[in-house]
């Protein structure tokens, strides 16, 4: 009886000793074993736009020139651009690498004539404001990116000797001025035009009913397109080279009489033309000037 005790106190003891054991390891384990880590979030992205090249300054953007990547958001700036309509068809301010981030100063709008036309003019062009006083120009037939040639007639003196006139005694007259009509640049492109929109009346329906308009209660309206009537043209912007643009200046300081005709967008050759003066017509069309 006692010895059955005996076994019954020590298989007890044994017990209670490897409970503490388990007790003591689970600890160990616990403080040695590192924590569970939180479940990661998944980063918030945005899509932007990127360039698939070097691209250098003053590169008219075309759509496989860029592609779209999503980056983190804290990656992206408000400036950068996400889509490629604001992008294609734009000119490079700045040298870019492959993998770049577009951003909206990154670009010049070609059309923009007020900040960005300086881009697209090369590095041995200037940019020339013509006064648009020639009927091409005023009937709203140019557009940005003609091919034009830029006639002219200017009075010039003819000296005596240079083209022959004599009076009744066989004596050389006194010099005179004679209109040349000459071909003084061919091939011009046009960068831009520079016009004046009119304001048109409202319509008188819309007055006579005294009805509120959508502009009286306060929804925003879409600026309307421009009737060809009420576009006036000021100005032919031209990208000329620093001589051609000095001509020009002469030609206008001078008072001379300036039309622009319209090339066809495939004519590449210069023509070889004769100026035309009061001998190159009579010699032409069997004029008699008498005098």
């Amino acid at each position: 009886m006692n010895r059955r005790r005996g076994f019954f106190i020590a298989f007890i003891g044994i017990a209670i000793a490897l409970v503490g054991i388990f007790i003591v390891f689970r600890l160990i384990q616990r403080v040695t074993l590192p924590s569970p880590q939180p479940t990661a979030v998944p980063p918030i992205t945005e899509a932007v736009l990127v360039t698939t090249r070097d691209i250098p300054i003053q590169t008219l953007l075309k759509k496989e020139d860029l592609t779209v990547i999503d980056v983190p958001v804290e990656l992206a700036s408000p400036n950068s651009l996400t889509d490629f309509e604001t992008a294609v068809g734009k000119i490079t301010k700045v040298p870019l690498v492959s993998g770049e981030i577009l951003m909206r100063h990154h670009l010049a709008d070609p059309t923009n004539i007020q900040g960005d036309v300086a881009f697209i003019i090369e590095d041995d062009q200037v940019l020339m404001a013509f006064p648009a006083d020639d009927l091409m120009s005023q009937i709203n037939i140019l557009q940005p990116g003609d091919l034009v040639d830029i006639l002219v007639s200017l009075e010039q003196p003819v000296l005596p000797g240079q083209i022959g006139f004599t009076d009744a005694t066989g004596e050389e007259e006194k010099p005179e001025d004679v209109l040349f009509t000459f071909n003084a640049l061919q091939r011009v492109a046009i960068s831009a035009i520079v016009v004046e929109i009119t304001p048109t009346r409202q319509s008188s329906s819309s007055t006579a009913t005294g009805g509120r308009t959508a502009e009286a209660e306060g929804t925003p309206q879409p600026t309307p397109t421009p009737e060809p009537s009420s576009i006036e043209p000021q100005a032919v912007l031209l990208a000329l080279s620093p001589q051609d643009a000095l001509i020009l200046k002469h030609i206008k300081d001078a008072g001379g009489i300036v039309d622009i005709v319209l090339r066809a967008p495939t004519s590449n050759q210069i023509f070889e033309l004769n100026p035309v003066m009061p001998e190159y017509l009579r010699d032409r069309y069997d004029l008699v000037i008498t005098r």
